[in-house]
C-alpha cells in the first residue's frame, strides 16, 4: 500500500493534497490503513523538501475534515441512515451494540480512544454525532489524539524516505518494523493520558458524592 501510494502521487500536482482527500475518504470508512496515508504523506514532503510539520498539518486538517464529515452525518441523518439495510451492512447491530456499550462505560472520552481503533472510528463518530454531542467536544477530544498520532506517523515517513530511498524493499522492511513500535509507543501514551483523565474524572466525582 505504501508504495502504491508513493508511485500514484510522487512527481505530480497532488504529492501533498492526494494524500489529504486520502485522509478525508478514510475517515468516511475508506478501507486504507491512516498510519500507512500518513507515512507516505511524510515520504512525499521528504521528496518535495518540504518539512514534517509543514506536512503534518495538512495532513491533521485531512483527518479531522474526515471525522468531521462522517459526525455531521450522524447528526443530521443518523435516525434515517440507521434504519436503512445498507447502513446496516456497513454498520450492523453488533458493531453498533459494541459502540454504544463503550460510549455508556467510558462516556465522551470514547472519541479520543476512536481515534486508535480503526474498525471502529467511523461508526464512534457516527454515534456521537447521532447522539447529539457537542460538535465541540467531539472535535477538541478527537482532535487531541489526532496530534499524538499524525505527526508521529509524518514524521516516520519523513525519516524513512531520507535514509532508505534508494532501496524501497528495505525502505518497507523498516517501516514493517518501526510501525510496529510506533503503534505500541502510540498505544502507552494514549492509555497514560486516558489513565490521567479517568484519575481525575473519579476524584471529581468522589468530591461531589462528599
Amino acid at each position: 500500500m505504501f508504495e502504491t501510494l508513493l508511485k500514484f502521487f510522487q512527481d505530480s500536482p497532488f504529492s501533498m493534497w492526494g494524500p489529504f482527500f486520502v485522509l478525508i475518504l478514510c475517515g468516511l470508512g475508506l478501507p486504507v490503513p491512516e498510519d500507512i496515508v500518513l507515512v507516505a504523506a511524510g515520504a512525499l514532503g521528504e521528496i518535495d523538501g518540504r518539512s514534517w510539520i509543514q506536512v503534518s498539518v495538512l495532513m491533521y486538517a485531512g483527518v479531522m475534515a474526515g471525522d468531521s464529515m462522517i459526525f455531521l452525518a450522524g447528526r443530521f441523518f443518523g435516525r434515517r441512515l440507521r434504519k436503512s439495510k445498507w447502513f446496516q451492512k456497513i454498520f450492523p447491530e453488533a458493531k453498533q451494540d459494541k459502540v454504544e456499550a463503550m460510549f455508556d462505560k467510558y462516556h465522551s472520552w470514547v472519541l479520543f480512544v476512536g481515534r486508535f481503533l480503526p474498525g471502529l472510528r467511523a461508526p464512534i463518530f457516527f454515534t456521537a454525532g447521532s447522539a447529539k454531542i457537542r460538535f465541540w467536544k467531539f472535535f477538541t477530544l478527537d482532535g487531541l489524539a489526532a496530534l499524538v498520532s499524525v505527526p508521529v506517523f509524518v514524521w516516520l515517513g519523513h525519516w524513512l524516505w531520507k535514509n532508505f530511498k534508494d532501496d524501497i524493499a528495505e525502505l518497507e522492511r523498516t517501516l514493517h518494523r518501526t510501525q510496529s513500535y510506533t503503534l505500541v509507543v502510540t498505544g502507552l501514551i494514549v492509555v497514560v493520558i486516558l489513565l490521567f483523565v479517568l484519575s481525575r474524572v473519579r476524584a471529581s466525582r468522589a468530591k461531589r458524592a462528599e
